[in-house]
């Protein structure tokens, strides 16, 4: 590598036409760059830069000084017959101008002061261009197949055939392709061959007959081209500054053009061949991975059978896709094997490359290898690959579930930089444990990045001996920089965490008739709604880690549930996550039973009945009475505005220290849009406040309490007091809650449970539902984290509840 570089530098030193070239290149990559942030800082009018240049009110665009400079170069560098010194001035000069003019670019072609203007875009792309096709001289890449002239009948040929296949890329309406194929000859090739841009000549000449050509351009115009472009613009804005969102020259975009173009014979004849084939095929491949996980697995661990599979697998035999004695390669296979059970469009692309890659290595080494095609085994194992392999193309259709925004960058991302701390990490560990001295980086770099970066030890390192535990830290790091490369790719998306007021303004309308106690925490702002197919029922959820967790019954009339619960599992299975739902009642539990769930039981939610207070609750309130402790209950409404911010500190400080449990909870205080919402305090005899608990409304003659929270030094006595006087104050037709005749305690923590049961409340029982077992953690840490719901109890079989009917 050393020699090649020295090769390099000394081509460059001594061709004075390539060192030229080279400072020409640089020349108009330094003036490109310096007048681009010359711009930036007089858009942005910053007072320390000089600004243009304006002598007696003429604005002199700097396109004006890169072509006097630009024919100074140019006409000296055929004038002067100086030395190598002068003709690297005049090339870095020329260069200069160069990058002038090519900053202004549109400007010459419209004929207007476009510079920030949509089309200015253009000068960029003549800068990229020409840096390009510079770079690519420099580096040695001729014109035209290497087209000189003059030297054979071949010669000509191939440059007339290249440049039908440029003027072909040109009228297909690629510019770049075409540009860059009088250079690259298999660019030119390729834009030749594929579909050209809608709004082509090439396109108004042959596909105006041809409408399924023209739809099929149209849909790549829309889908792959626009993301590439996209990207494209986004650097571009970033180094040449971002123009101004109205343009003034160019035409608003139309809209699109949808073409209906009935399926052709061959597209109904596969797709009745093929439609059959789509779920077994799909799931054929999910199996096939979950086995090779665990034959991957029994084989690592079994001293004998690892030893024997390497031994065969280093002669001539072959293994099927992705089998070996390996962790490495079973935590890839069972990861990939969730992905396509989940239906991802990333972890098909993804097994049917590897799998694709692999046949052709097996038939390489079937046809290369001695003795290889003699052995039954080996074509047992292409018979396997091929079939995973084909079981895949002819399922494509059933994985159409896309990742999140940005994963491709993310593990482009992850891959680079975990590589490089994986590599260096071991590379640290190898040379400390190297037990052939004396130890040297540089085999020990090598050895860690092949170990590192291939999963095995391909190549051999004779100078290198690491004991056992070393290897082992070392293809564990492998293990996570797989991992993490692999589930960046596969990444679930987010969902949008954010309820919309249209949407909120339609959940309060259908909760005023709503039965559910905790149906007014459906209006919590970090959830999306799933309405159903006609609008009357929703189901909330909130993405969680992966999971999309419901929270409490749908919200509407009964008899519209179902539609509203099929379609958010639909929305779900679309997006890739797991359906779960957190404190359903039993009704919308059955519901959702009946829709494939699996239910747990999760606590009993208590319900106390407006009436006399029982003997216990009593006794409390009379002594916490005497000892100077008073109530204040107030709507949200009636609550002074310079309050709010005193009582949301309070609730914020008692909710990190005090140990008052997870429950659900609004986690909001005085908002406007809560008017009808009960606010409780707890004052001691000093008048400060020591306990807050809010009531929601539940349907017509109800409350639910949505947040408690308290001072842990003062006990539980405050909360039993306010909950008295809200049950006293309910009974006796009192205002704020004066036709309430039902209060909802929520689920009460586990040491509440026994002061909450003196109440003598109706229970009623709430469940947390899932769809499979291996999914049950997953759901259990989202639901935790979000809802503090946990299952009183782990069955070892799922259980359903029994479904009411509606």
């Amino acid at each position: 590598m050393g020699h090649w570089i020295a090769d390099v530098r000394v081509d460059i030193a001594v061709d004075t036409g390539r060192r030229q070239l080279f400072l020409l290149l640089a020349g108009l990559l330094a003036s490109f760059l310096f007048i681009r942030f010359s711009t930036r800082m007089i858009r942005k009018g910053v007072s320390w830069w000089p600004g243009n240049v304006q002598p007696g009110g003429l604005h002199i665009h700097h396109v004006v000084f890169g072509l006097v400079m630009m024919l100074v170069g140019g006409t000296g560098a055929f004038a002067v017959r100086g030395g190598p010194v002068a003709h690297d001035v005049l090339a870095v000069v020329f260069g200069i101008g160069c990058g002038l003019v090519l900053d202004e670019f549109a400007l010459v072609l419209h004929l207007e002061d476009v510079y920030w203007r949509e089309e200015g875009r253009r000068s960029v792309d003549a800068v990229i261009l020409a840096v390009a096709l510079i770079g690519l001289l420099l580096a040695g890449q001729a014109p035209l197949g290497g087209y000189v002239g003059g030297r054979s009948y071949a010669s000509y040929v191939i440059a007339a055939v290249l440049l039908a296949l440029v003027v072909l890329c040109l009228l297909k309406g690629k510019v770049w392709t075409g540009l860059l194929g009088v250079m690259l000859p298999f660019l030119a090739l390729v834009g030749a061959i594929r579909l050209a841009r809608p709004d082509s000549p090439w396109a108004r000449w042959r596909y105006t007959s041809r409408p399924r050509r023209m739809a099929r351009a149209e849909r790549r115009e829309a889908g792959s081209r626009r993301r590439v472009m996209a990207l494209k613009t986004a650097v571009m804005d970033a180094v040449a500054g971002a123009p101004n969102p109205v343009s003034l020259t160019k035409r608003p975009p139309e809209g699109p053009r949808v073409v209906e173009v009935p399926p052709s014979r061959l597209e109904l004849l596969l797709g009745r061949v093929l439609r059959p084939l789509r779920s077994p095929g799909a799931w054929t491949a999910v199996w096939y991975l979950r086995a090779v996980a665990a034959v991957d697995a029994v084989t690592a661990l079994v001293p004998p059978l690892r030893s024997r599979v390497r031994e065969a697998g280093n002669g001539a035999y072959v293994a099927p896709f992705m089998v070996g004695p390996s962790f490495t390669g079973a935590a890839l296979a069972f990861l990939l094997s969730v992905g396509l059970r989940r239906r991802k469009r990333a972890a098909w692309i993804a097994v049917t490359a590897l799998s694709a890659a692999y046949t052709v290595t097996v038939v390489v080494a079937l046809s290369a290898a001695e003795g290889a095609a003699g052995r039954p085994v080996n074509w047992l194992a292409l018979a396997l690959t091929a079939a995973v392999l084909l079981a895949l193309l002819v399922s494509r259709t059933a994985f159409n579930v896309r990742g999140a925004t940005g994963n491709a960058m993310l593990g482009t991302v992850c891959l680079v930089v975990g590589a490089a701390v994986a590599t260096g990490a071991g590379t640290l560990l190898v040379y400390a444990t190297d037990r052939d001295p004396p130890a040297q980086w540089g085999p020990s770099a090598a050895y860690a990045a092949v170990r590192a970066l291939t999963l095995s030890g391909l190549v051999d390192h004779p100078g290198i001996r690491v004991p056992a535990w070393a290897d082992v830290l070392v293809n564990l790091m492998s293990l996570a920089l797989a991992l993490l490369v692999l589930l960046a790719f596969l990444r679930a998306p987010r969902g949008r965490a954010r309820i919309q007021p249209a949407d909120e303004r339609r959940l309060r309308r259908l909760l005023r008739a709503g039965r559910d106690s905790l149906g007014y925490l459906a209006l919590r702002r970090d959830r999306t709604v799933c309405w159903s197919p006609l609008g009357d029922a929703a189901v909330v959820h909130k993405v969680v880690n992966g999971v999309a967790l419901a929270s409490g019954d749908p919200v509407g009339p009964v008899p519209a549930w179902p539609a509203a619960v099929g379609h958010w599992l639909e929305t779900a299975r679309r997006h890739a996550w797991v359906p779960a739902v957190a404190h359903a009642g039993a009704e919308a539990a059955g519901v959702y039973a009946a829709a494939g769930l699996r239910a747990l039981p999760c606590g009993p939610e208590p319900v106390v009945a407006v009436g006399p207070l029982p003997p216990g609750p009593a006794e409390v309130r009379r002594a916490m009475a005497e000892a100077g402790y008073s109530v204040l209950l107030r709507r949200q409404a009636d609550v002074p505005a310079p309050e709010w911010e005193s009582l949301r500190q309070l609730a914020a400080a008692w909710r990190q220290r005090g140990p008052n449990g997870r429950a659900p909870a609004l986690e909001r205080l005085g908002d406007p849009a809560d008017p009808d919402c009960v606010l409780a305090e707890c004052r001691d005899p000093h008048g400060r406040t020591c306990a807050l608990l809010l009531f929601a409304p539940w349907g017509t003659g109800g409350l639910a309490l949505v947040m408690l929270r308290h001072d842990r030094e003062s006990g539980t006595g405050p909360v039993d007091l306010v909950l008295t006087e809200v049950l006293l104050r309910a009974s006796a037709g009192a205002p704020p809650v004066a036709d309430v005749d039902r209060v909802s305690l929520n689920l009460p923590p586990r040491a509440r449970q026994e002061s909450t049961a003196a109440y003598e409340p109706e229970l009623t029982q709430r469940h947390l539902l899932y769809e499979r077992r291996a999914e049950l953690p997953r759901v259990l840490a989202a639901a935790a984290l979000t809802e503090g719901t946990w299952p009183r109890r782990l069955p070892r079989t799922a259980r359903q509840p029994a479904r009411s009917a509606p």
